[in-house]
C-alpha cells in the first residue's frame, strides 16, 4: 500500500509526442488521386440474391412447420398441466 501511494502517478511525466509516418502521408496521397469507377456504386438488382417470394411466411412450408410445431407444444402443455394434478407420494409428507 505504501508502494501505491508513494509512486507518482503515470500521468505526471513527461509528455510525449507521436513521430509522424511518411508512408501514412504517401498512402493518404495516392487514397486522394484514386477515383473510383462509376460502376463501384450501382447495385446489382438481378439474380437469385435479389429475388423474393410473394407469399408470407406461414403460407411457406417453413412457416407451416412453425406453426405444427407451436400447436403441438401449447397441446403437450395443456395435457401435462392437467395430469400433474396427482397428489405427491413422499416419505417426508
Amino acid at each position: 500500500m505504501g508502494l501505491a501511494f508513494s509512486a507518482p502517478p503515470a500521468s505526471a511525466g513527461e509528455a510525449k509526442t507521436v513521430p509522424t509516418r511518411p508512408l501514412a502521408a504517401a498512402t493518404a496521397a495516392k487514397l486522394s488521386r484514386l477515383s473510383p469507377p462509376a460502376r463501384a456504386f450501382t447495385q446489382e438488382t438481378g439474380g437469385t440474391a435479389g429475388a423474393t417470394d410473394s407469399r408470407s411466411f406461414f403460407q411457406k412450408p417453413a412457416g407451416v412447420a412453425a406453426i405444427v410445431l407451436m400447436a403441438a407444444g401449447v397441446g403437450f402443455t395443456f395435457y401435462s398441466i392437467n395430469h400433474d394434478r396427482k397428489p405427491v407420494k413422499s416419505p417426508i409428507r
